[in-house]
């Protein structure tokens, strides 16, 4: 599960993300929408919209030729990885980043999304909490808390894609005795 903190500006309260977006992986590119990050739509719809236009571009010019057919394929079975496994890793960091340069940040009393945004380099620390030796301390119990976080969502994901491989492997098994 992705690590959520809160971002606040002028009042109006947000939902930071980090880590690896399950929401991404599957429901694509109906996560940025219902976030309302439309630059986030439009990076996880553009490879689908390369796809539609290769598939037009063949229809309209007749292709027939098993060597372009084949190339087209590629391509577009390329477009569609980096769409559904390629982008869950890297958009709620897109994400986040984007709501801080516009001026959203957590609140000064929220020491665990502080923490988490200045321990990952997501802000930097001030020279308030530096010199306050309790606050790192916490702030270091938070981080090392994170990053347990974060290795048991990366033997969940290594988990979830073997069994993803597995299933294909036996359905494409399956299929062959038909």
């Amino acid at each position: 599960m992705a690590i959520e903190v809160n971002l606040e500006k002028y009042g109006h309260k947000k939902k930071g993300f980090l880590g690896f977006s399950w929401t991404a992986f599957f429901f694509n590119f109906f996560v940025p929408l219902f976030r309302l990050d439309f630059l986030g739509f439009f990076i996880f719809i553009f490879p689908y919209l390369i796809i539609a236009i290769i598939i037009l571009f063949t229809i309209i010019t007749g292709i027939n030729n098993e060597n372009a057919i084949f190339a087209l394929i590629i391509i577009c079975s390329i477009l569609k990885f980096i769409s559904r496994f390629v982008f869950p890793f890297i958009y709620n960091k897109f994400y986040t980043k984007g709501l801080i340069k516009e001026g959203y940040l957590p609140p000064k009393d929220d020491e665990y999304s502080n923490a988490i945004l200045k321990g990952t380099g997501y802000l930097e620390y001030t020279n308030e909490d530096l010199l306050d030796e309790e606050k790192m301390e916490r702030y270091k119990v938070i981080i090392e808390e994170y990053q347990k976080e974060r290795k048991k969502d990366i033997h969940t994901i290594i988990i979830v894609f073997a069994l993803i491989g597995v299933l294909i492997a036996f359905f494409y098994f399956m299929a062959s005795y038909s």
